[in-house]
């Protein structure tokens, strides 16, 4: 299970939304404030809020600004990023393909464009149609209190 740190920034009553701040691999680096990589991450930084169920918690005892541990399997990271990535690509080579054989040049160009959109279209209605689907779900492994209380 892959895990993950986040403040807490609003409870409701079955679950709770965690903000969690996506940062680059150069943050834990001891020259970071020397390095143009590390000032470039930090400056395209940005927070990402997430609904997490409470599995079994108590919402009587999370506060805001809590850090929440959530988590989720390996293979739902992995078979998300293969269809993201993948999905796109290999409808951008195939319709170029077929634009090619059909059109030459012009056909492949045209082709490619339209093989990126509708890969990406495609890749866009199945995450919303497993959105409710418990294994791409976040869950909900700890609470850690807050220092400033």
């Amino acid at each position: 299970m892959l895990q993950e740190r986040g403040r807490v920034v609003a409870i409701e009553s079955d679950a709770i939304w965690v903000e969690a701040t996506q940062s680059s691999a150069c943050n834990g680096c001891s020259t970071k404030s020397s390095c143009g990589t590390g000032l470039l991450g930090d400056l395209f930084s940005s927070s990402t809020r997430v609904k997490v169920a409470l599995n079994g918690f108590s919402a009587d005892k999370i506060h805001l600004d809590d850090v929440a541990v959530i988590g989720i399997t390996e293979n739902a990271l992995t078979s998300s990023a293969l269809l993201v990535y993948l999905v796109p690509l290999m409808s951008l080579v195939l319709v170029a393909l077929i634009g090619d054989s059909l059109f030459a040049e012009p056909g492949a160009v045209i082709g490619a464009l339209i093989g990126l959109v509708f890969g990406a279209l495609g890749v866009r209605w199945y995450s919303r149609s497993q959105s409710q689907n418990p294994t791409y779900t976040p869950v909900l492994l700890q609470i850690e209190p807050s220092q400033k209380k």
